[in-house]
């Protein structure tokens, strides 16, 4: 199958041919495997970003059932086909080790699709798709955004631990058990590189976070969507609503802090983003124990110059959270496994049946799948050949 070209970048605007989302991996052989998805699927990736959200918001009715779980693998592959990535494509797949992919920032006219795509559970999608075509070894799948991270970072030396339960928040949610897990498992001690910062007002915040060149964030709290199922009519006073409803009555990822002049203030995710990074000391990795912070928040992370953000699609388990985090750290900060390889550590670990459909993500803001240099392999329209002919 003849690889797809991919144009230049139209400085004015998305191209409707132009590449949205590249997906890659590599071979038995180290050759590359590489497929790009056009601007021409952006209806496709809006009608999958709702179908499988929806279909793994509901997976505790189908993830214990085996031919369900057998029958969304082969809708899995036939999404895939409807991106322009066939069977036989999927097959190579299937003998990969890791699969990257990377959604390209085609501007603000673009930046609908590229919330679709960010919200498409490709994780589960490439999971299921292989596994129904004979893959039976781990699979780790990332998500890059690229952002000319050059940094490998070994384990931190500065960890902030950043809590929020502001307001009527704090009657219904404590953070004993994971501050007990994380401090354990990020190897660092508190007052000697380790800080707590909980559930400071806006600016406070703020300083602290501007304090120190963090080298790991994790945040733990409640996000925009979830604090409306905890407090009955919570957005009917709120401060700053408007800031997280749009015009069209959507309500914005983001999260729950305590403000300046009011206990309960909602920050949607790009707001929270900026707030968390500091843009001359770029944080390695900020982990993100938040509802709905997988496809938005952690992608504007990374966007911001942090190399790895990790976050959920949609609703977890909290006590489940709290040990995937714990697992991950201590991957990280025990075994010195890498960023990636914490992650999939972290993964493995899990109990498999309660897994099953779990949305967890990592971005990366470098490409580790093949040429390094996402960048330039952009700007320059690619030959054809076949996949994995480099």
């Amino acid at each position: 199958m003849a690889r797809k070209t991919q144009p230049r970048r139209n400085a004015a605007g998305p191209r409707a041919d132009g590449p949205l989302i590249a997906i890659r991996a590599q071979d038995d052989n180290k050759k590359l495997i590489e497929e790009f998805v056009p601007g021409t699927a952006a209806s496709t990736i809006v009608r999958m970003a709702m179908h499988w959200g929806y279909i793994l918001r509901v997976r505790t009715r189908w993830a214990g059932n085996a031919d369900m779980r057998d029958y969304f693998g082969t809708k899995a592959i036939e999404d895939l086909a409807a991106l322009g990535i066939g069977r036989e494509i999927v097959e190579r797949f299937a003998s990969a080790a890791h699969i990257e992919i990377e959604l390209y920032d085609q501007g603000a006219a673009a930046a609908p699709i590229l919330d679709a795509a960010s919200e498409i559970p490709w994780e589960y999608l490439l999971s299921s798709a292989t596994r129904c075509v004979g893959r039976f070894e781990s699979l780790l799948v990332t998500r890059c955004f690229s952002n000319d991270s050059t940094i490998r970072p070994n384990r931190p030396r500065n960890v902030l631990f950043v809590e929020s339960a502001p307001g009527r928040i704090k009657q219904k949610y404590n953070f004993e058990d994971e501050e007990t897990r994380i401090v354990a498992a990020v190897n660092v001690r508190e007052n000697n590189g380790l800080k707590f910062a909980k559930t400071e007002p806006f600016s406070k915040l703020k300083a602290t976070l501007r304090s120190k060149a963090w080298e790991a964030i994790h945040v733990t709290g409640v996000d925009t969507h979830q604090v409306a199922w905890l407090i009955e009519d919570f957005y009917t006073a709120v401060a700053r609503k408007a800031d997280v409803i749009d015009k069209s009555d959507r309500l914005n990822d983001g999260m729950i802090l305590r403000g300046d002049h009011d206990s309960e203030l909602p920050v949607r995710y790009d707001e929270l983003a900026a707030l968390l990074v500091e843009p001359k000391e770029h944080p390695h990795v900020i982990t993100l124990n938040l509802y709905y912070s997988g496809a938005r928040t952690a992608r504007e992370l990374v966007k911001r110059g942090v190399y790895a953000a990790l976050g959920f699609l949609d609703e977890i388990d909290d006590e489940f959270a709290e040990l995937f985090f714990q697992a991950f750290y201590w991957a990280w900060c025990h075994d010195n496994r890498s960023i990636p390889d914490a992650f999939l550590d972290a993964w493995s670990k899990m109990d498999g049946d309660r897994m099953h459909g779990t949305s967890i993500v990592i971005w990366l803001g470098r490409s580790m799948v093949g040429q390094s240099d996402t960048s330039a392999r952009r700007s320059a329209p690619a030959k054809k050949t076949k996949s994995g002919g480099h």
